[in-house]
């Protein structure tokens, strides 16, 4: 359906590459396309963020959560017409997000380990 509007326009897939690979194709795309059925918080999405990449997503998990502050990602229904739509919406934008990676820097390990840290030091002293 992308194609008819954008005929250069490609689908790559990310499932069984290894993380390095991940990461290059995050900085090198237009768009991350996420159809998953059940999610939690899907690490995926956290990774598109810190790259600025623009997220076209069904609502599942946390993502609605995740992108509802970034202009130029969007939460879709589970329809091909609805998923097209907004990928072609990003892709006439051509834009990365701003502050994508500032907005999960506050969930990377050592920020998460020192606020458990600092609870568990209000409990114990």
């Amino acid at each position: 359906m992308v194609r008819r509007s954008n005929p250069s326009a490609q689908l790559v897939t990310l499932d069984r590459r290894p993380q390095q690979e991940v990461a290059q194709f995050l900085n090198a795309v237009d768009c991350l396309l996420l159809t998953s059925a059940h999610e939690g918080s899907p690490n995926i999405v956290k990774e598109a963020l810190a790259c600025n990449l623009p997220i076209v997503s069904v609502d599942v998990g946390d993502v609605a959560e995740r992108i509802k502050e970034f202009e130029g990602c969007y939460i879709v229904p589970d329809e091909p017409t609805f998923l097209a739509e907004a990928v072609e919406k990003v892709l006439v934008r051509g834009k990365r997000l701003s502050g994508g990676y500032a907005a999960v820097d506050e969930l990377s390990l050592a920020k998460v380990a020192r606020r458990i840290q600092s609870v568990y030091e209000r409990i114990l002293f």
